[in-house]
């Protein structure tokens, strides 16, 4: 059994949304503040036992919009199940739809729309707004919830939820202590009672050699007498020294996590890594999980950020380990790109902000959007740095390094826009195949503000090849959203079309990468002038250190080809910039 769908409507940033799960491990991303730390609230609304039911009542900011209460102003929060055996889960039935789905819901509303009152309002106030959990059902309406039968976490039995939060504190719970996370994890162990009792022996042996020392007597008794001298007689007590007391669920108290790279050598762990810490809680949470597992019972984790202060390499490193825990269902908000470009296809979950504001969730793999080969082939191109487009709130499409380097400059030292700082990614996908990209941002997917900008490249391919690819981008352009912006040769030749456009950027571009007799050769040629500079400029100064070096060159006057300034006006348009023609 799996989650397979939340909605959240009216609930803080989600106004009407819906996410669909697929079985196994989720990985949740999305621009910061996009509402990954409110989606894991809403499903803790509804299905963690350990949130008292003070938490459960809301207040006027967890309305979406920050209205002014309407007596029907509700929030609804509804979490479905999937699977096959969810008969075998006894005490489910009260929430089922179908013998292989289930349903949990979560209204909060106004107690005069929740149950039978002659108490009159004059207003609506907040202090009398309720909640109520629900099972089964196959409509969200208010009018049919309501309807439905009221349950309680009895009949959620079997389904636990455990939330692990990035402010967690580490150092403590990788100490003993009662409610420690080590302290946990020893007490699922299979044979705890036993291992206690030999805790428990040794330490009673080693305090019993402890009182064997002359000074330890004295000690107390010191102690004691001045506490006497303070309190009196009558409120003084006597006390001794000892390593435990005689109960032996103490003696778990007393254990502690060292570093030990050598032999006799235990090291307090503070000495460790934030990193290292993050993995040895994350090791002792899951080995407690698995030792507390059921085949009739259903874990969901809830794992806020688990790359914080994890080296890439770690990060898949964890991230694939952490998909492979029986019985649960492991839910992991993110910011990394290292994560985002290594999960399994099908399981990963964006959350954005369409154009019209509304927090929408998308699946780029999982329905039956791309080609089986054009996922390939995405999944191939989606390292590191092109999972960035996850992150964006807009997107500019180029075909290699040299625009990646290149638009950025210009829009910022042209048109006075630094993308970063609008969140706009610039995007290289090493080829002329720009449709699995466009095909991500259409209408119903991610629906972000995007473009592409594609090389003409009339005289350097085929006959009809740069026609096909162009015209093929072009059927995927969104009215308004989404745009195709194509030059008329390569983009060296468009930025320097003949020897006098951008002439001086060009002679500096040569002079400042040690190219300087290459440059006057070139200024010397009557003819060909297309071929004669991408020549030079793929095989003597080389592309990728020409577009670097040009983009530290651009300024306010440098002549920018038309269709690029269109792609960032363009852009620029969509996100409500004031471009500077």
């Amino acid at each position: 059994m799996h989650i397979s769908n939340i909605y959240v409507k009216n609930f803080r940033n989600f106004s009407d949304f819906s996410m669909d799960l697929s079985i196994g491990f989720q990985t949740i991303i999305g621009e910061n503040n996009i509402g990954k730390s409110n989606l894991y609230r809403a499903i803790r609304l509804v299905l963690d036992k350990g949130i008292s039911y003070k938490e459960r009542i809301l207040n006027e900011k967890d309305f979406h919009g920050y209205p002014n209460l309407n007596i029907n102003d509700h929030i609804i929060i509804s979490i479905d199940f999937q699977g096959d055996n969810i008969s075998s889960f006894p005490n489910l039935h009260a929430i089922k739809t179908s013998d292989n789905s289930a349903r949990v819901v979560y209204l909060f509303a106004h107690k005069s729309r929740l149950i039978e009152t002659e108490e009159e309002f004059s207003r609506v106030e907040i202090k009398d707004f309720r909640y109520n959990l629900y099972g089964g059902g196959n409509s969200l309406k208010f009018e049919d919830v309501i309807e439905l039968n009221k349950i309680t976490f009895k009949e959620l039995e079997g389904i636990n939820l455990f939330f692990i939060t990035a402010f967690r504190n580490i150092y403590r719970d990788l100490h003993g202590k009662n409610d420690s996370l080590l302290n946990q994890y020893c007490l699922s162990r299979e044979k705890a009672e036993e291992e206690q009792k030999q805790i428990q022996e040794i330490l009673s042996s080693s305090s019993d050699s402890l009182n064997d020392l002359d000074f330890i007597p004295d000690l107390s008794s010191t102690i004691e007498k001045k506490a006497n001298q303070i309190a009196g007689e009558y409120f003084s007590f006597p006390i001794s020294l000892s390593f435990l007391s005689n109960y032996e669920a103490d003696s778990l108290n007393h254990l502690n996590i060292f570093f030990n790279p050598y032999a006799n050598k235990n090291i307090p762990i503070s000495t460790l890594g934030l990193g290292q810490k993050n993995i040895l809680y994350l090791s002792l949470f899951l080995s407690k999980l698995i030792n507390e597992r059921s085949s009739h019972e259903l874990n969901i984790l809830l794992i806020e950020e688990p790359e914080a202060h994890l080296h890439p390499q770690l990060q898949k490193l964890l991230f694939s380990n952490l998909g492979v825990l029986p019985n649960t269902q492991v839910l992991m908000t993110s910011h990394s790109t290292h994560i985002a470009s290594d999960c399994e296809l099908k399981n990963l979950n964006i959350l954005f902000n369409n154009n019209n504001g509304i927090t929408k969730s998308f699946s780029p793999f999982s329905n039956g959007l791309l080609t089986p080969r054009e996922s390939q082939l995405l999944k191939r191109y989606l390292d590191a740095t092109r999972s960035e487009l996850f992150f964006a709130s807009a997107v500019i499409f180029v075909e290699g390094v040299a625009e990646q380097f290149l638009i950025p400059a210009i829009a910022n030292q042209k048109y006075s826009i630094n993308l970063v700082e609008y969140n706009i990614s610039v995007i290289p996908i090493h080829s002329r195949y720009f449709d699995p990209y466009l095909k991500l941002v259409q209408e119903g997917s991610l629906e972000i503000s995007a473009c592409a900008i594609i090389d003409g490249d009339s005289k350097e391919v085929s006959e009809g090849e740069s026609t096909t690819a162009v015209e093929n981008a072009e059927k995927l352009r969104v009215e308004g959203r989404v745009g195709v912006f194509p030059g008329k040769e390569t983009l060296e030749i468009d930025l320097f079309p003949n020897k006098n456009v951008n002439n001086s950027y060009l002679k500096n571009c040569f002079n400042n990468l040690g190219h300087g007799q290459s440059f006057s050769n070139l200024m010397s040629v009557s003819q060909n002038w297309n071929s004669e500079l991408i020549n030079r400029i793929d095989n003597t100064v080389k592309k990728g250190r020409f577009a670097q070096e040009l983009s530290l060159l651009i300024d306010e006057k440098f002549e920018t080809p038309r269709y690029i300034f269109e792609a960032i006006r363009f852009i620029a348009k969509q996100k409500n910039i004031e471009i500077k023609c």
